[in-house]
């Protein structure tokens, strides 16, 4: 069992590696490392190709690196024979795995995305309704921003292309309202409230240039 386990943790680390924003973008002319922020992200891919070209395609595959981890370890565990904990143990081991892989990816020399694609797959299946309030969280905070940037603006920007100066701040809010929903809704999944909180500190340092830039009253 703990060579399956370390098989399967290998497994979910090279599954979070695979830099889809990457691999995308070259397979349209661009290499994403070189252009924008620079990251591999579905936010700085949807700068070059728009919202449904780019950001859309990115996020789902993205989305999909954290969430096929944790399919699998459902789908080999018994039922009757593992526990809540066991099996939130197992989800939270390999989802995180996946998610480290997406920052720290070996196929481009550890210099990966921020992480929220890829947490937002992982944890929309361990907490489901806490990552849909998060997602609400986050569309809130986005056209908040959205509104605020606008205020004062008398040429506005295209209202898809506008919404991508926001998505920083609102990621960032989002995961720290992801360990307070989880207080709040499941405390008594300790194991759950510990990587979430862990997590929110994890997606939130991703940010840090995001924060700089807010706090500078510079783009978000």
């Amino acid at each position: 069992m703990i060579v399956f386990w370390i098989i399967l943790g290998i497994a979910a680390y090279f599954l979070g590696a695979i830099p889809f924003g990457y691999l995308y973008s070259r397979l349209r002319g661009v290499d994403i490392t070189k252009v924008g922020s620079k990251n591999i992200g579905s936010t700085n891919v949807s700068r070059q190709f728009g919202f449904l070209g780019g950001f859309v395609p990115v996020f789902i595959l993205d989305f999909m690196k954290g969430a096929i981890p944790v399919v699998v370890v459902r789908m080999l565990s018994v039922p009757g024979k593992v526990s809540v904990l066991e099996m939130d143990l197992a989800m939270l081991a390999v989802g995180m795995i996946a998610i480290i892989g997406h920052m720290f990816p070996i196929y481009l020399k550890f210099k990966g995305g921020k992480g929220v694609a890829t947490a937002a797959g992982v944890f929309m299946l361990i907490t489901p309704i806490q990552a849909l309030l998060c997602v609400g969280v986050f569309v809130f905070v986005l056209f908040l921003a959205r509104a605020l940037a606008l205020r004062g603006i008398q040429k506005k920007e295209p209202f898809l292309k506008d919404l991508q100066k926001g998505v920083g701040i609102s990621s960032v809010i989002a995961a720290a309202a992801f360990p307070i929903s989880v207080a709040l809704l499941e405390s008594h999944r300790l194991a759950v409230l510990i990587v979430a909180i862990l997590l929110a500190v994890l997606l939130i340092y991703r940010h840090k240039s995001n924060i700089a830039k807010l706090i500078k009253g510079e783009t978000w």
